[in-house]
């Protein structure tokens, strides 16, 4: 067993602490961990060290990483969606957009608030569509990180769905919408904006 065997099996822990410290050393090793992590991301019988390999993945940012993060992205496991989710975002490739789109309507509502906020940092101002659907979520906290969403992706077209969270149940729900039409309509009134 070499040093990163070793530290790919010390993944098997409940610590998130413990996690990140190993994942922290195996990026040290950057893409000759790579083999090693692809492999232990298929693990399904030791879910904690595939959750952590995923993630450990993303922070290699080795292209190799992208088709077991996407396809992790469909496991029914929760956590192993999340941290596949967290891996792309720390991978940060583009390709990756159309499969967590899909995941704007996942069972978990953590996973599709991860997944809007992973959109965001990816750029993905072409899922304007189904990011302002989730302005409707049942889910309150969805429907914050999707005002967050539209303001930070500038989509213009959200304003009016925007303006209807301003009497949400939710004092968090209608502070964010407040806040998201307030940049939205100083970038409509910007000589240089479009609409996304």
């Amino acid at each position: 067993m070499n040093i990163i065997q070793k530290l790919i099996s010390e993944l098997d822990t409940q610590s998130d602490h413990q996690a990140e410290k190993i994942i922290k050393k195996l990026a040290k090793y950057k893409s000759r961990s790579v083999p090693f992590l692809l492999e232990s991301a298929t693990l399904s019988s030791q879910p904690r060290v595939q959750k952590w390999s995923l993630l450990a993945l993303g922070q290699t940012k080795d292209p190799r990483a992208l088709l077991i993060l996407i396809h992790s992205l469909k496991s029914e496991r929760m956590t192993i969606r999340l941290q596949a989710l967290k891996g792309l975002r720390l991978l940060g490739n583009r390709k990756s957009i159309p499969a967590i789109m899909a995941l704007l309507e996942d069972k978990s509502g953590g996973i599709r608030v991860n997944a809007l906020q992973v959109l965001v940092d990816l750029k993905a101002s072409r899922s304007s569509q189904q990011i302002v659907k989730r302005l409707a979520d049942k889910q309150w906290y969805v429907r914050q990180a999707a005002c967050q969403a539209c303001e930070k992706l500038k989509i213009v077209k959200a304003i009016p769905k925007i303006k209807l969270l301003l009497h949400d149940s939710k004092k968090a729900v209608q502070l964010e919408a407040q806040q998201a039409l307030s940049k939205l309509k100083n970038h409509r009134s910007s000589p240089s904006a479009h609409n996304s």
